[in-house]
């Protein structure tokens, strides 16, 4: 225990130890090997002195003091400023003024917005700032009066301050934490293929447990496919540049084998620095998150890493199923493209072929992946209404009639309304296509005898896909025509058919189209 104050009045000054200059993230975890900041507020020399010296060799959980020194109200705020981790403010209330201590209160809680911090009210002059006024309207840790201060009882004051400071900033570091992952949601889970979502998981994690990137932290994301090696999908650190490694080949050998205990049920395992996270899913899909600290993991930093783990592995669930349900619509359009084709005797891949025109024409015009990737969904279902035109129609050999190709016509409106009812990205974009692909740029075409850039940029790219193919390929009506004649005709109608940018950048890139077409022959 220290000693008493008055046996040491006339022993030499005594400082703490060097003062540590704390660097770095400001969490408990982190900070465990450095010292509790204690700011000793007070316009008398001596009261600094003793403080100090009683203070001396006391310790609160394995750490020491480090004790700074403010003798106004000015130096307390120039501190404030520059120091963010102090856990305890041992103030006096009468300096420049009377209630110099009390405002410097109000400073702290009210515009710094500072409620971890504890404050201590020390005072001589007791008359000046009634106990039970302060204790009722400020918002205080304790109030002495320096004549009982002794040493037991500052010993005991510092030592239940710091434990409430210690508490509280894990109450707000639990609060940053969950705060952080909720908002992590939306940034990490917008993304639909998995290396993303893994880049994004790891960036997050930084975020919620403060990491410093530059401090040695590793971290690693991995993710198997049923009945395949798990690989590495996204990492940092040591692993920032080891992406399509197996497992095996990756993590140390002492994570290794905690994954082979925990690999056949999935599981979790902490290690001093050191977590790593095994989920399991349905089907034979698994990820892992590994994370090696540059520190010791506290308390804090495992219960948010659980919570995280496991908001990321239903986030893959939830990626995982739709994706399922994607692949499910394409397979189900792509059956149906093919019915509808075979009923009209369209060319073998037809369908196909349009997708894949739709999809390069979109990239080649500037529109983002997810964009294009959905127009290349949406675009076999272009000509869907033909289920309801009667055969007799869709396999004349020779030229329709003013009647027939009325009947004909209403296969795009027919199309759009089989389509339109769905609430699905995909089938909304194949409702815009089988609506639109046979509008015209000049206002001629149909259903809606729409004119330009009213024509949705789906539909026009449709267009030229569906009549590029049309005309690529032999039909009961006519011969497949020549390269040259179709680039022809491209360039007349550019303007009038068809949108003259959409021309212009189809022609440029012809090689493209003519090697879809020996991708996907008749």
């Amino acid at each position: 225990m220290p000693d008493e104050p008055q046996d040491h009045l006339d022993a030499p000054l005594v400082f703490a130890e060097e003062e540590i200059s704390l660097q770095g993230r400001e969490t408990l975890s982190e900070d465990i090997n450095g010292r509790w900041t204690v700011l000793i507020v007070d316009d008398e020399e001596d009261v600094h002195k003793i403080t100090r010296i009683t203070l001396k060799g006391f310790t609160f959980q394995g750490r020491g003091l480090r004790l700074l020194s403010a003798y106004s109200a000015d130096d307390v705020k120039t501190i404030l400023a520059e120091e963010k981790d102090i856990a305890l403010v041992l103030l006096d209330v009468v300096m420049e003024q009377e209630d110099t201590g009390l405002k410097l209160v109000e400073y702290i809680r009210n515009d710094l917005e500072n409620n971890s911090v504890r404050i201590v009210l020390r005072t001589g002059q007791p008359g000046k700032a009634p106990e039970q006024t302060v204790i009722s309207r400020y918002d205080i840790n304790d109030y002495k009066t320096k004549p009982e201060f002794t040493a037991q009882k500052l010993f005991t004051c510092v030592t239940a301050c710091l434990r409430a400071y210690e508490n509280l900033k894990t109450i707000e570091r639990n609060q940053e934490g969950l705060e952080s992952i909720i908002n992590s949601s939306p940034i990490v889970f917008e993304n639909s293929s998995f290396a993303k979502f893994g880049h994004k998981i790891l960036d997050q994690l930084y975020v919620i447990l403060n990491l410093d990137r530059h401090a040695g932290a590793d971290t690693a994301y991995f993710m198997g496919l049923p009945a395949g090696q798990i690989l590495l999908m996204a990492g940092t650190g040591s692993y920032g540049d080891r992406e399509g490694v197996p497992l095996e080949e990756v993590l140390p050998g002492s994570i290794l084998k905690e994954y082979e205990r925990v690999a056949s049920t999935g599981g979790e395992v902490f290690l001093t620095d050191q977590y790593l996270g095994v989920f399991k899913f349905e089907k034979g899909f698994v990820n892992l998150l590994y994370l090696k600290s540059s520190v010791p993991l506290g308390v804090v930093e495992k219960y948010l890493l659980r919570i995280y783990a496991h908001n990321i592995s239903i986030g893959f669930d939830n990626i995982r199923l739709a994706r399922e349900i994607i692949n499910t619509q394409k397979e189900v359009i792509l059956t149906l493209g093919e019915v509808v084709e075979t009923r009209s005797q369209e060319t073998a891949h037809h369908v196909t072929r349009v997708a894949e025109f739709c999809y390069c024409l979109a990239k080649q015009f500037g529109m983002d992946e997810p964009t294009t990737e959905l127009l290349r969904l949406g675009s076999p279902m272009h000509d869907v209404g033909k289920i309801g035109v009667p055969e007799a129609i869709l396999h004349k050999p020779g030229k329709l009639t003013f009647d027939e190709f009325e009947i004909m016509k209403k296969h795009a409106q027919t199309g759009y309304e089989i389509l339109r009812k769905s609430n699905s990205s995909i089938m909304a974009t194949a409702a815009i296509v089988a609506h639109q692909h046979h509008e015209r740029w000049d206002g001629q075409g149909y259903p809606q005898g729409l004119k330009g850039k009213n024509i949705n940029v789906f539909g026009r790219i449709a267009a030229i896909a569906d009549v590029f193919d049309a005309l690529s390929h032999k039909r009961c009506y006519k011969e497949a025509w020549p390269l040259g004649k179709i680039m022809d005709l491209f360039k007349r109608e550019a303007g009038f058919q068809f949108d003259p940018e959409l021309v212009a950048i189809f022609l440029t890139n012809i090689d493209e189209f003519i090697g879809i077409n020996r991708r996907f022959p008749e």
